[in-house]
């Protein structure tokens, strides 16, 4: 019986992983971070290349990039790994590349109401619930993944 309690408490593989994940997930998570992780996933190297369908192949041999941009989904695994490891404490802050950034579309765009929660900065939660209102794909994800991408925003816990 005892072994039976031991056995029943072991963690699934699935809880292993999850659990390796959310330990590796940092504090902040920038471009520099998200470049390293497909770097290290794609095999591409040290060197900053540009991602699209062609060279963002996952071990399947299919592409997958977020949302209809040049972002890896790779990328977008650390920006949803980062909400779920600090759901109510994740703030974007802008990194000062586009202080003076305005979003050019009008309000019957989607975009326009994403990127402007986006360029407040704040809570991730926040903009998070804006995007996904609006239709942002990679579940509400997409638009602040393709900002850290872009080295526009940077999360913090």
């Amino acid at each position: 019986m005892a072994q039976a309690q031991a056995k029943a408490k072991a963690p699934t593989h699935a809880q292993t992983v999850a659990a390796n994940a959310a330990a590796q997930v940092p504090n902040t998570l920038a471009q520099a971070e998200m470049v390293a992780a497909a770097h290290a996933m794609h095999g591409h190297g040290p060197v900053h290349t540009a991602y699209h369908a062609g060279n963002c192949t996952l071990p399947n041999g299919n592409s997958a990039c977020v949302a209809k941009t040049n972002v890896p989904q790779c990328a977008g695994n650390l920006v949803s790994a980062f909400a779920k490891k600090y759901p109510t404490s994740a703030t974007v802050k802008l990194t000062g590349v586009l202080a003076h950034h305005t979003v050019k579309q009008t309000s019957a765009n989607k975009r326009f109401n994403i990127y402007n929660a986006i360029w407040a900065g704040g809570s991730l939660a926040n903009i998070h619930a804006i995007a996904k209102a609006n239709g942002a794909g990679f579940s509400g994800y997409a638009d602040v993944v393709a900002c850290v991408w872009a080295g526009w925003v940077t999360l913090h816990k």
